[in-house]
């Protein structure tokens, strides 16, 4: 049938074809989409995340480089949900593997599975957090309402309001945060959000300072059921102290994060950061930090076949 129209009318569908593309394409783009994370209990998330970071610092002729790499296999498990839809996730980190480097010195290295007895004094901290627990309740757009640390007492073990809703701090919320935040109202492909957040600096020993960075999100793409969204950091505040500025070279990272709809679960983060600073000694030398982090959902069953051919080796 097709073919026989295309016999009889070609004027007629040369004339339509281009409209109709056209049109097709408006409708995507004006498309509005809601972005939502889906937690369903007792499910389980795993991720792998690889990451580098490469800090440079040079005084006229002398010059210093430290490199570390990592690579962090964490998961979270949904314990309950509430009629919001506000999930409860247990958040766990089970496995580190980290190198860190001076120059052209032997590399120091670390593996959480590896006898405590032959961990560096360096690496005690990171030996402390690893399948320590602890709970955060997070809404479908990714706010953090609560979190709970498991404190151990007389009367055993149990989780406990670390502090009063609505007074988390904005760091802790980040460092704790396996989510990005999503916006509260549909998007379109094109539509910004911000995350809004501060970070204190040392103006001394005992005296800090709050300076507020923004993280803008934009919906960039919607590929096959999966949104793709980029999204970039600013430091809101001019800080004319290069010493400040060095203090928040780091924190001003981008990236693309790519979420599945359907699961309402995130598929992988690929945030990166190349920033310089001069005058950092009394307005000579100069800091150059590069990162990169690559984070990816993972099978659990693929995670412990690679743990056992690795340790089989």
């Amino acid at each position: 049938m097709r073919s026989t129209v295309f016999c009889l009318l070609p004027l007629m569908l040369s004339q339509f074809s281009a409209p109709l593309s056209v049109t097709s394409a408006a409708e995507e783009e004006a498309k509005s989409y809601s972005l939502r994370y889906k937690f369903t209990p007792n499910e389980f998330v795993h991720y792998s995340v690889e990451s580098t970071n490469q800090i440079t610092v040079q005084l006229n002729q002398n010059k210093q480089t430290s490199a570390n790499a990592s690579n962090t296999l964490k998961h979270y498990r949904v314990i309950s949900v509430n009629e919001e839809g506000n999930g409860t996730l247990e958040t766990r980190i089970d496995r580190v593997k980290m190198s860190v480097q001076f120059d052209n010195a032997t590399p120091a290295t670390f593996d959480s599975e590896q006898p405590p007895e032959k961990d560096l004094e360096q690496f005690k901290p990171i030996r402390a957090n690893i399948s320590k627990p602890t709970r955060v309740v997070y809404s479908p757009v990714g706010k953090v309402i609560k979190i709970l640390e498991l404190n151990i007492g007389q009367d055993g073990a149990k989780f406990e309001e670390a502090k009063a809703p609505g007074k988390i701090d904005q760091e802790q919320k980040r460092r704790l945060g396996f989510l990005i935040p999503l916006p509260e109202e549909e998007v379109k492909i094109g539509d910004s959000w911000n995350d809004d957040l501060e970070v204190e600096v040392a103006l001394s020993k005992t005296l800090r300072k709050k300076v507020p960075v923004r993280r803008t999100f934009t919906l960039d793409a919607v590929e096959d059921g999966t949104a793709v969204i980029t999204f970039k950091t600013k430091i809101m505040t001019r800080l004319n102290d290069p010493k400040l500025s060095m203090q928040l070279i780091q924190k001003t990272p981008s990236g693309t994060i790519k979420l599945d709809l359907e699961r309402g679960i995130l598929i992988s983060q690929d945030v990166s950061l190349d920033k310089a600073q001069v005058g950092v000694f009394d307005g000579k030398g100069a800091m150059r930090a590069v990162t990169t982090r690559v984070e990816t959902l993972v099978d659990p069953t693929e995670v412990a076949q690679k743990e056992q051919a690795t340790n089989a080796q």
